[in-house]
């Protein structure tokens, strides 16, 4: 089997309401590009019966599909560290299980991929994106956190936080070795060490489809751990844990 030249990750936790859509719906897009692909779902210790539909899936497409699962629930962080290290494509892209946003942007990503960005990134802050149904209280929560990244780590990407990213092979293995953040923090932390290692990143405007209602992210205990990820980064810069 040839390998493939893209890899797509899911993290998915408790998702089995949506996850077999999420799939088709990937398949669908990815079949109609030129870039051999794989999919792969890591299943971050979910409680339902996710990893079941999944496997589902994976019986009627077992060449296109790798299910990864966490025995318990780690963090999206880790979920998206654990699908690159064991991915085999040259590019990676990861996006999250209820696909928010449009998919074309994949085919921009790769473009510039190829013609030597290391990240091509989602924001949802460019002329040209759109961002659709998202309660207030989570966009001043979202802004305040894009400001404090800007103040405390790096400036210049005010959205580390759209779920939806791209590398290239070598870059994404380099980062996520050195990652430590398992939960939604993550994203800074990566971001960071792009800029570190001297890896260009160049964002592209998403558009969203729709925001799903029961976010996985709880606003008060996630955005509290968020917020001190931002000064694990600087820690673990300052004591060479990223060397």
């Amino acid at each position: 089997m040839a390998e493939p030249e893209l890899s797509v990750i899911v993290p998915a936790y408790n998702e089995e309401d949506l996850i077999t859509r999420t799939l088709d719906v990937l398949h669908a897009h990815l079949m109609e590009q030129p870039e051999r692909y794989e999919l792969i779902v890591v299943d971050d210790g979910s409680q339902d019966a996710t990893a079941t539909r999944v496997r589902e899936w994976q019986a009627r497409h077992p060449a296109e599909l790798q299910l990864l699962v966490n025995e318990t629930n780690h963090g999206k962080g880790y979920s998206i560290r654990r699908g690159v290290l064991e991915s085999r494509g040259q590019f990676i892209v990861f996006i999250d299980a209820d696909l928010p946003y449009e998919l074309d942007v994949i085919a921009e990503f790769l473009k510039a991929l190829r013609n030597g960005v290391d990240l091509a990134v989602g924001s949802r802050v460019l002329p040209g994106a759109r961002v659709r149904g998202v309660p207030t209280v989570r966009f001043v929560a979202g802004q305040i956190f894009s400001w404090m990244v800007q103040a405390l780590v790096f400036s210049g990407l005010p959205d580390t936080q759209c779920g939806f990213k791209s590398f290239k092979a070598t870059a994404a293995q380099e980062l996520f070795k050195h990652t430590t953040i398992d939960g939604f923090g993550f994203d800074v932390e990566v971001l960071y060490l792009a800029r570190k290692f001297k890896y260009t990143v160049q964002p592209f405007a998403v558009r969203m489809i729709d925001y799903r209602r029961g976010s996985r992210v709880r606003l008060l205990g996630d955005s509290l751990e968020m917020f001190f990820n931002l000064f694990t980064v600087r820690w673990n810069d300052w004591r060479g844990r990223y060397k």
